[in-house]
């Protein structure tokens, strides 16, 4: 009898888990193939639980982790962590060079919980400060106005 009742409250349970992979692979199956590779790049292995699309960007959410918004063209616009630093090499590949450098120079590279960006500057946020990078003049900006050349 015991077996029996380990086995009914088993089943529920292994259906639950096909019911969600799924569910899983039909998001991932509507994803742009540009926003497939950046997934496998960044976050290889992870599923996707959320994938919405409008006329002017995609928006993904990672199972357990980063949201994404990329533009109608694919290119990123906003990588969220979701309170989870994000990976050092996406910062080291996404963020201009001069950018780089200066968090290396600072020692904050692994230390990226957002990262946002416009065809004018990055905003970088941080556990303790936010910085913004202007991509003309390739100042770094802190929130009490302290501005530095990268």
């Amino acid at each position: 009898m015991n077996n029996r009742f380990e086995k009914l409250i088993f089943f529920p349970f292994v259906i639950g888990i096909i019911i969600l992979g799924a569910c899983s692979d039909n998001v991932w199956n509507e994803l742009p193939s540009p926003l497939t590779s950046f997934i496998e790049r960044y976050y290889p292995g992870s599923g996707v639980s959320q994938f919405m699309q409008d006329d002017n960007c995609y928006k993904v959410k990672i199972n357990n982790g980063a949201t994404l918004i990329f533009d109608s063209e694919y290119n990123w616009l906003s990588i969220d962590g979701n309170g989870v630093r994000l990976p050092e090499v996406i910062v080291y590949d996404e963020v201009p060079p001069a950018l780089f450098s200066y968090l290396q120079g600072t020692a904050q590279q692994g230390s990226v919980y957002r990262m946002r960006r416009d065809k004018n500057y990055y905003k970088l946020t941080m556990e303790d400060t936010v910085i913004t990078y202007d991509i003309s003049s390739g100042k770094v900006t802190y929130p009490d106005g302290t501005t530095l050349d990268s």
